[in-house]
């Protein structure tokens, strides 16, 4: 029952995580239209929606983490031997966690520098950011583990709900790496094509 309250929970605060990143990548897709992204961010930055928003992401993350801990641990507790034989791909633990750490890195790395930028000119500063090759790198590294864990976590989602079929699956990659692929189009554009 205790499980079960924290899948719940996990899962609705995943579900406003990513309806938020759809919200956020649209709105990041009009930095191909200049005057429309600095008016938008000028307004975003300048109107309590942006630290509304920040709290409540905060909060979404804070709760997805904690049950996802809370989950892990009673599914170690519960597993008295270990799995010796996989019908699928399998990938270890440590490495799952090792990229939940950089996946938590990366959301905060993400969250400083936008805060720190000059909210008059966002455009610029994130022109400027990404001449970096560094810094289009990690964002691709970031964007990489989003989208994995997206579509596992999504995968999840569908197979609770007895949505097994190969099209659903097909789907949720589809609907994943449309969100990636509009994030990363921007570091992308402005690395290889802008001068």
């Amino acid at each position: 029952m205790i499980l079960q309250l924290h899948k719940r929970k996990m899962a609705i605060a995943g579900m406003l995580m990513t309806v938020y990143l759809v919200i956020h990548m649209l709105t990041n897709l009009s930095f191909f239209c200049e005057d429309s992204f600095s008016s938008f961010y000028a307004w975003y930055n300048g109107s309590i929606v942006r630290w509304l928003v920040l709290v409540v992401m905060a909060a979404a993350v804070g709760i997805h983490v904690k049950a996802a801990v809370k989950i892990r641990k009673a599914n170690a507790k519960a597993r008295r031997i270990q799995y010796t034989k996989h019908d699928k791909f399998h990938i270890p633990a440590p490495l799952v966690t090792v990229s939940i750490v950089f996946l938590l890195s990366f959301i905060l790395v993400h969250v400083f520098q936008t805060l720190n930028f000059d909210s008059e000119n966002v455009y610029g500063e994130l022109q400027q950011l990404f001449q970096s090759e560094i810094m289009v790198l990690f964002y691709l590294a970031g964007l990489f583990v989003l989208m994995m864990h997206l579509s596992h976590s999504l995968a999840n989602v569908l197979q609770t709900l007895g949505k097994t079929s190969v099209t659903c699956h097909a789907m949720v990659w589809v609907a994943v790496l449309l969100l990636s692929g509009g994030f990363a189009s921007i570091p992308l554009y402005i690395y290889f094509v802008m001068p």
